[in-house]
């Protein structure tokens, strides 16, 4: 306790500006990648007409792969090589992983021409195969962008500042994400199925521009590289105690639970966005509306929402706080009646989600991946993010199964374009229209309401990280030397 009450941070940092901005501009290359990648079931299921039954099934195998990459990839990066004092640890795998992660972008988006209704195994093997390069390369970059975020800004001043950095820039990576597909997506009239891989070219571009411009963010310093070659740092466990570990550290299963509601709660509310104006508001560009003022109220909210937790000093309740504010914003979304009434939700939603952008990633994150190597008294980020990166990845597959289940039960049937083409479809098969749009609407506020909810209980009732454990938890960081 005492050790706890004489810990004080510094409310200075080393870091300059630029560093900070820098190190942001990482995620724009990520967050546009990751945005995209949300109209992987659009795309396969309306443009390709795979079953999503098989995208489902693809995503699943997809994250098997995944569960052993990550974690191994993490386990392996977390170690001084020959380039480690010239170059750093981290800062050449994302130089290495960038270039052939962004290409991957553009292939996942450029389906060759196959009868994906004849041969439905093809297009499901393409979709395999790009998930797998994206994942391959993506886990490359983002488990040490991650752990350099952790290891650059320390204190709790550097992650709230970096905040002030982070959060707006990625609201702008989410904009370009999703709202540029959109505006791309007729980029060659008539041909939709060109018109997504141009897409997928240029969103790749863009994501490789931003990330170049992350590189000095991403530099590791003298005194960071003369830590890992500290007798602590280059202690190692073997894979497998590394992993034991960290999911035996309660504030990491507890997380990595929230991650993953949270994860799908966001992928089901943007993704079954496409939907929603396509088949129940039956004007695709109101997308477009739709995401400008939803990202728009998180946009504003955003200092609200750090000034908020800055006064209560609880991260804790912050973070419930603004998950219950998401939760209530989220219900109207299935029982609206108008665009009118889409529009003013939409932006109630930003509102809220802006707590939820504030906290998760860079502030309560950290204090997290602080425990597990306080517990475990080893340097294990790597294998902390790994795993993290590969309960990201499941979010892709259940929330395909969502999808999945609502649509077949539903009578939804792939590969319709327009409304129109929908109902003489459903109808023709002896189905119900109306199912099909109650389904459509479930999917945009109650499902992702409940099952975020359900995230929250569970960091309420077992999320184990109180202030005082946090400060006692960076004294011992420091008394560690990481």
């Amino acid at each position: 306790m005492n050790e706890t009450k004489n810990f004080t941070e510094s409310l200075e940092t080393r870091h300059s500006k630029w560093t900070f901005l820098s190190n942001a501009f990482g995620l724009l290359c990520s967050t546009s990648i990751g945005a995209i990648q949300g109209y992987t079931l659009f795309y396969y299921e309306i443009v390709i007409g795979l079953n999503s039954f098989l995208v489902f099934i693809a995503t699943t195998i997809f994250v098997v792969y995944n569960a052993i990459n990550d974690p191994i990839f993490g386990f392996l990066i977390d170690r001084n090589l020959r380039f480690t004092r010239k170059w750093g640890r981290r800062f050449p795998w994302i130089v290495i992983g960038i270039v052939p992660w962004v290409f991957s972008i553009y292939l996942h988006f450029s389906v060759p021409n196959i009868d994906v209704v004849a041969n439905p195994w093809a297009g499901f093997g393409w979709l395999l195969l790009t998930l797998v390069l994206l994942d391959t390369f993506g886990t490359l970059v983002n488990i040490n962008y991650s752990a350099l975020r952790v290891e650059k800004f320390q204190t709790e001043y550097e992650r709230r500042r970096f905040t002030k950095y982070y959060a707006p820039i990625d609201i702008l990576a989410i904009v370009l994400g999703m709202l540029l597909p959109e505006l791309l997506v007729d980029v060659i009239p008539g041909d939709i199925k060109a018109s997504y891989s141009m897409m997928g070219a240029i969103i790749a571009i863009i994501a490789l521009i931003f990330g170049i411009l992350s590189f000095h963010g991403n530099r590791e310093d003298k005194i960071m590289i003369d830590k890992y070659f500290s007798p602590d740092y280059e202690k190692r466990e073997s894979f497998l105690n590394a992993l034991i570990a960290a999911v035996k550290t309660r504030s990491f299963v507890v997380w990595l639970i929230f991650g993953t509601c949270l994860g799908i709660q966001i992928a089901l509310v943007v993704t079954n966005a496409l939907y929603l104006s396509t088949f129940i508001l039956r004007d695709t560009s109101l997308f477009l509306i739709i995401m400008v003022l939803n990202l728009l109220g998180t946009l504003i909210s955003i200092p609200i929402w750090l000034r908020y937790i800055k006064k209560i000093n609880d991260n804790k309740k912050a973070l419930i706080i603004a998950g219950l504010a998401s939760c209530a914003a989220l219900l109207p979304l299935t029982f609206f009646i108008g665009l009118f009434d889409v529009m003013i939700w939409a932006f109630v939603l930003g509102l809220a989600q802006g707590g939820l952008n504030s906290y998760v990633y860079t502030i309560i994150g950290p204090s997290v991946t602080e425990d597990v190597i306080v517990k475990s008294g080893k340097n294990m980020k790597g294998v902390f993010f790994g795993v993290s990166a590969m309960f990201a990845r499941l979010v892709t597959s259940l929330d395909e199964l969502i999808f999945a289940v609502v649509h077949n039960s539903t009578g939804f049937i792939a590969g319709k374009k327009t409304y129109a083409e929908m109902l003489s479809a459903v109808t023709a098969a002896g189905g119900d229209i109306n199912l099909v749009l109650i389904g459509v609407r479930l999917i945009q506020g109650v499902i992702p309401a409940l099952i975020l909810f359900l995230g929250l209980l569970i960091v309420w009732k077992f999320f184990p990280i109180t202030q005082e454990r946090l400060l006692k938890n960076k004294a011992k960081m420091k008394e560690l030397g990481f």
